[in-house]
């Protein structure tokens, strides 16, 4: 890339770790003085319509940073490059398969993967102490899950055992899966309204309207305050919070969540798997790649590790003493492996749609829950016909 004048790459950047890839960013240009980056934090709020948008006038940013399902409705759209010309065989070898698979749709690979993030259960181990609770364990079943979370839950103080957002379709599945039913998307198609989906579906009422012990759970932001100020015991969210509970000093531990007892599933959530990707519109394809390459190296995945709690994607790290050694590392890559990954067909935009709508009629507006689940199957279909 020395040989090149005056280039100048736009990188869009969201999610957690921004110094370390200005740091990085800042290196590359040290050691690449012909290339200037212009690094912009973007919300992640929005972001796809955002970048759909510029991209319809030609002006989409050269590299980006997105999670997977992003790749897929931008690489359905034709906005991207895809990278599989690009990446070497040895290259590929480098990366976890998993991180691959996360992020390539209809064969073709349309990001370098930087970390995985996964959902796992966080307790507030004061709240524990003193109702004398022993802590979560890994072979705990949804029996000792509701045992625990009626014993923390206090409804004269408003405190209660349990919270997340429950009227997320990013979560629901790892329930769905709990009950038998598998991975959300299988072999091109998404189904909804299985006995499995009724099942998890009235595990999750029965848990907030019969036994009363999850609250503030209409969005991850109020799951997480609840948590954090002692008026929810446990909460069921993703490692990237680590990193803020440990700036708050706050005293939590991490398990994996829980197996049902009736089908000896574990409640497996959807990994995502973040990486950066190249724009159709860029002038420099050679050079964006060798950019990404480099932000997604084994030493800004080891810094993203370490200052971050990020699950590296690189086969080299797996084993490392950095990974070995850091058991808030080593419980998230446990829980990865009995989850299921997040769907990067633009299918999944159409699920999110309509199951949203239907958690809410049924968790919210008490619902029939089957009757809810049909019509919500109905519209995926439709859509996904259209």
């Amino acid at each position: 890339t020395n040989n090149n004048e005056g280039i100048v790459i736009e990188l869009w950047y969201t999610y957690e770790g921004e110094d370390i890839i200005k740091d990085a960013v800042d290196e590359y240009e040290l050691l690449n003085p012909s290339v200037t980056i212009n690094f912009a934090q973007q919300p992640s709020s929005s972001w796809i319509d955002k970048f759909i948008n510029v991209a319809q006038t030609g002006n989409a940013p050269d590299i980006f940073l997105a999670k997977g399902s992003w790749f897929g409705e931008l690489a359905k759209l034709g906005y991207i490059q895809s990278l599989t010309n690009f990446l070497l065989p040895s290259e590929e070898s480098e990366y976890i398969d998993s991180a691959i698979n996360g992020l390539s749709y209809k064969n073709e690979l349309w990001g370098l993967p930087l970390w995985f993030d996964s959902i796992l259960l966080l307790y507030n181990k004061d709240m524990f102490d003193s109702h004398a609770l022993s802590y979560p364990q890994e072979n705990w079943t949804d029996i000792e899950f509701l045992n625990a979370a009626l014993t923390l839950t206090n409804r004269p103080e408003n405190v209660y055992g349990l919270s997340w957002a429950t009227i997320s379709p990013y979560m629901w599945p790892a329930f769905q899966y709990g009950f038998g039913h598998g991975p959300l998307y299988q072999n091109g198609n998404i189904i909804v309204n299985d006995t499995a989906s009724v099942d998890s579906l009235q595990y999750i009422y029965d848990l907030k309207w019969v036994h009363r012990c999850v609250k503030y759970d209409d969005s991850s932001s109020s799951a997480t305050q609840a948590f954090i100020t002692s008026k929810a015991g446990m909460i069921i969210y993703g490692g990237w919070y680590i990193p803020s509970l440990i700036e708050l000093e706050f005293n939590f531990g991490i398990e994996v969540l829980p197996l049902i007892s009736t089908t000896n599933q574990r409640i497996s959530p959807m990994v995502e798997v973040k990486g950066f990707g190249m724009s159709k519109d860029t002038k420099y394809s050679d050079v964006c790649y060798d950019i990404i390459r480099y932000l997604t190296s084994k030493t800004v995945q080891e810094n993203m590790l370490i200052d971050e709690f990020k699950v590296p994607t690189l086969k080299s790290l797996e084993n490392s003493d950095l990974v070995q050694n850091e058991p808030r590392i080593l419980k998230q890559l446990e829980q990865i492996e009995f989850s299921q990954y997040y769907p990067i067909d633009p299918y999944y935009i159409f699920y999110s749609e309509y199951m949203r709508a239907a958690l809410t009629f049924i968790l919210e507006d008490h619902y029939d829950i089957q009757t809810t689940l049909n019509e919500a199957q109905q519209n995926i279909e439709a859509n996904k016909d259209a």
